[in-house]
């Protein structure tokens, strides 16, 4: 009778990437999350926010999210994949009647250093660097244009997108390039309006893995009584091919 040989087995490596999401008190749960890496081992990540309430909005918020994250790793340009997102919208015609905002992030590699973000709409892209967040994008919203112009800003206005992926011409997504930023989190704005920023960056800085970061932001938005569908993704580090 042979003797049992014991093999070590190596770790499991904790992914970069975690995703958590409350569907709150609505009826559908209209966000999304994605993340892909391809082929070059790039990795490319999403938050989409379905516009209202329904089930067009959530199938709306998936399908952007999943197109936009292959389309990023496959171009190299983030911009591309909302526009592309855009696309797919308009030529699913009456099989995808929603619409949504979004933001896609692409990480480092293929000899680019920095992270690059596309997005339309209020879903947003903050960076921990282990002192302080910082916001990496600007909502596409009216009241955010009204405040640019030094205009007083009615409350409602802040819910009123003045970009989405349906309506989006190639003008009008926000780009931004990021070196080094830490943990990256993208958030749909059920997170983002209702948890000031020092409780995103308490939940960050408590550490631990990207699931537990992200699983962290959705509990405080939770707790903080958001009206709306919350989603968080987290990328704790950069993942390098």
């Amino acid at each position: 009778m042979s003797a049992a040989v014991s093999i070590p087995i190596a770790p499991v490596p904790a992914s970069p990437v975690g995703v958590a999401s409350a569907r709150g008190p609505r009826t559908h749960q209209a966000d999304a999350a994605a993340s892909h890496r391809g082929r070059t081992g790039r990795l490319a990540v999403a938050v989409a926010d379905g516009v209202g309430d329904s089930a067009a909005a959530a199938f709306a918020a998936r399908l952007v999210a999943d197109h936009a994250v292959r389309v990023a790793t496959l171009e190299g340009r983030v911009d591309t994949a909302v526009l592309a997102a855009h696309d797919v919208l308009h030529s699913a015609g009456d099989l995808a009647p929603g619409d949504a905002a979004a933001v896609v992030a692409l990480a480092p590699g293929d000899g680019d250093p920095r992270w690059r973000l596309a997005w339309v709409g209020d879903c947003r892209a903050l960076a921990w660097d282990g002192r302080g967040l910082r916001a990496l994008t600007v909502d596409h919203t009216v009241a955010e244009q009204m405040r640019a112009w030094g205009l007083r800003v009615h409350p409602r206005l802040e819910h009123v997108l003045s970009t989405s992926v349906r309506t989006a011409g190639s003008r009008d997504v926000g780009v931004a390039d990021v070196a080094g930023p830490g943990v990256v989190l993208l958030v749909s704005d059920g997170v983002h309006r209702s948890v000031p920023a020092s409780a995103l960056a308490a939940a960050l800085a408590a550490g631990g893995s990207a699931q537990a970061r992200a699983d962290r932001v959705v509990d405080v938005a939770t707790a903080a009584g958001t009206r709306d569908n919350a989603t968080a993704l987290v990328v704790a580090r950069p993942p390098l091919p």
